[in-house]
């Protein structure tokens, strides 16, 4: 909403609020009064709050501007994520492959539709969801040649802790309730441990101030279709978690 709507507004409302002086509630017209000058007073300075999706913009932009760690002068997208800004659980894998770095978008390939057929499963959307990586950048073998197939590895902790940054600025602007890591790198890219992802897998931990669920990533479950059921008893813990507030 513009500036000047919010001030129509509020002018509305104290023209709404002298009428109380007829009434004889002058306790009331005076409280009342004195707060709709106070917020006409902050409008008309542009102290306007700031929707999470302007500041998810404002964030992607200073993302796809970074040359922290050498991904960035290498790869054709930023990917920054995609999904809602007020999202209660947000996905977090490793970093964009081949097809992410080409369209600009988080998992869109092969295993991230499988990743949308999890979503589906639990009764959510994409859109409704919010899936980053903790590297917004393509780790390629070959960064010589971002056309390569089968070109992708894991992000080094060292371009992991360049990138968080901006993966902790968005879980800060979401506020999810469960942050879910795919995968043993964005794992320990966030909890700093050293423990397998069969081992750490399914058991709730925390990060910052959030709970995190460790889980496999969408690409082993390809290799490996006998991991879906755990992966499907780890959402069945985050789903129980969202309903009941519980672990």
């Amino acid at each position: 909403m513009k500036s000047s709507e919010y001030i129509k507004i509020i002018k509305s409302a104290k023209n709404a609020l002298e009428e109380y002086e007829n009434w004889g509630e002058d306790e009331i017209y005076m409280k009342k009064i004195s707060s709709a000058s106070s917020l006409d007073n902050s409008f008309a300075a542009g102290s306007l709050p700031v929707s999470q999706d302007a500041e998810l913009e404002s964030l992607k932009k200073q993302t796809a501007a970074c040359r922290k760690c050498s991904l960035g002068a290498h790869r054709l997208n930023c990917v920054f994520g995609e999904g809602s800004s007020n999202a209660d659980i947000m996905f977090v894998g490793e970093g964009p492959g081949f097809d992410e770095d080409h369209k600009g978008r988080p998992f869109i390939g092969r295993a991230g539709q499988l990743l949308t057929k999890i979503i589906e499963a639990m009764g959510y959307s994409r859109e409704s969801l919010y899936i980053a990586n903790i590297v917004k950048c393509h780790p390629m073998k070959d960064s010589s040649d971002p056309e390569k197939r089968a070109n992708d590895r894991p992000p080094s902790p060292e371009e992991m802790d360049s990138c968080r940054s901006y993966l902790d600025r968005q879980i800060e602007i979401i506020r999810p309730k469960i942050i879910i890591t795919l995968g043993a790198s964005s794992t320990k890219g966030l909890l700093k441990n050293e423990e397998s992802i069969s081992v750490i897998r399914g058991s709730i931990r925390q990060y910052k101030d959030v709970k995190l669920m460790p889980t496999y990533h969408p690409a082993a479950l390809l290799r490996n279709p006998n991991l879906k059921k755990y992966v499907w008893d780890d959402m069945k813990k985050v789903m129980s978690f969202l309903k009941t507030g519980t672990i």
